[in-house]
């Protein structure tokens, strides 16, 4: 089965080809470059180009992924629309499906050029009885396109840009959406639609970028509030042209960004998406890391040091098991420092949903170590003097009046970031 793939030498083209290699498809990589993979076919193909493009007639679909990108102005909009009709005509010529691949940003009213001649190509494709795919947030896999310019920023700055109001993205993971692609091209329906492809629930953008620090750049970032109203008024300042040369015109595609109704097309696709913390591991799949740094923390918390690495994987067996391999979410600040546990382990906060989790947890990593001769040493092998006793018994008196107090002020935030973090995993 053959597919023609534009833009394959790209950030979401060249996982696509790479996922389509796999099922066995026979891939044409429609580019300007002859890409360097000798499993694929080569076709020359341009976005500046006058010349038709002529099409394998065995071709079964066409994935159109090439696009001028938002900085680049050697191409001109009616350029990309003309092109993008060209390739329309031909893949009708041999009967192949057209796939084109958008942005959410499409609207005819976008603050962004990028925006509008999305839109306005998409208009051309559903005229032709085709399919428009607008995916959410990309994120994943290598470090190229938007995703990799946002995790080069992560990595460089020293600070976690929190823009207030935080705008809203809807994450999907790169190896995600090019399988969404892939059903689409052979799928059974033949209808001309718009799907809309990402998290059905949206995150804040601070929250994004602080999974890309904390799981995938693995630092640790303080954020630094940035006024959205500070941004708009220097756009308006500068004018669209310098905040494109700046490399800024983007924000103001993220600051308009409208929430999509992606729940149905993903639940026609069969496709649960894969957790956000969980994707933005290199592997595309970092659950159990994540189990295993929190089951180092609630282990060091309960044994008042390191535990056993072969401790750990007990651990992370017992939540695969009993409890569908889902990881807490712990904060990066509180598995550094699994002392931090206590501002959680509170009755008020075990009676909630999240909290209920949490104590069941806490309680296996209890009876876990204490079935460990480690955790025997810890709990059995003491022989205190009277000076030590005295201590011992004076200690968790003046700690329970300390983080009682420590309660109060960081409960809110602590519970509120246990509750949203839930949900990306």
């Amino acid at each position: 089965m053959r597919i023609v793939i534009t833009g394959s030498t790209g950030y979401i083209g060249s996982h696509l080809t790479d996922l389509a290699l796999q099922r066995g498809f026979d891939v044409v990589a429609a580019s300007r470059q002859k890409p360097e993979s000798s499993a694929v076919l080569w076709l020359s193909y341009d976005l500046s180009s006058a010349d038709a493009v002529v099409l394998p007639d065995d071709t079964v679909a066409v994935l159109h992924l090439a696009a001028n990108l938002p900085h680049d102005i050697s191409i001109s909009d009616e350029q990309e629309q003309f092109s993008a009709n060209k390739l329309i005509k031909s893949a009708q010529a041999v009967g192949a499906r057209f796939i084109f691949i958008s942005s959410q940003t499409a609207n005819p009213d976008a603050p962004t050029a990028y925006g509008r001649i999305k839109w306005r190509i998409e208009q051309d494709v559903l005229a032709a009885g085709g399919w428009v795919v607008r995916p959410g947030q990309v994120y994943g896999g290598r470090e190229r396109g938007l995703f990799g310019t946002l995790v080069d920023t992560v990595r460089r700055l020293p600070v976690l840009p929190a823009f207030l109001p935080s705008p809203n993205v809807q994450p999907i993971h790169v190896d995600d959406l090019a399988q969404c692609l892939l059903s689409i091209a052979v799928g059974a329906d033949t209808r001309p639609r718009v799907w809309c492809l990402a998290a059905s629930e949206p995150v804040s953008f601070t929250r994004f970028l602080r999974a890309i620090a904390s799981d995938r750049v693995r630092r640790f970032r303080l954020p630094f509030p940035i006024p959205v109203m500070a941004i708009q008024a220097m756009a308006s300042i500068l004018g669209p042209q310098w905040m494109a040369r700046i490399g800024m015109a983007r924000l103001s595609s993220l600051f308009d960004l409208p929430v999509m109704e992606t729940a149905s097309d993903l639940q026609r696709m069969g496709l649960t998406l894969r957790p956000l913390r969980s994707g933005m591991h290199r592997s595309g799949n970092g659950r159990r890391r994540q189990l295993a740094e929190e089951g180092l923390s609630l282990l060091t918390y309960v044994l008042r040091e390191r535990p056993k690495a072969s401790v750990i994987r007990h651990y992370v067996r017992i939540i695969e098991q009993l409890r569908d391999g889902v990881p807490l979410g712990l904060p990066t600040w509180i598995i550094g420092l699994p002392v931090m546990l206590v501002l959680l382990d509170d009755r008020a906060y075990a009676e909630s949903a999240r909290g209920a989790e949490f104590a069941w947890r806490l309680e296996a990593a209890t009876v876990l170590a204490e079935a460990t001769p480690q955790g025997a040493r810890r709990f059995l092998d003491r022989k205190p003097g009277a000076l030590r006793a005295l201590v011992g018994m004076s200690y968790p008196v003046f700690a329970e009046i300390f983080w009682r107090a420590l309660r109060i002020p960081c409960k809110p935030f602590l519970w509120r970031y246990m509750h949203e973090s839930w949900g990306c995993q």
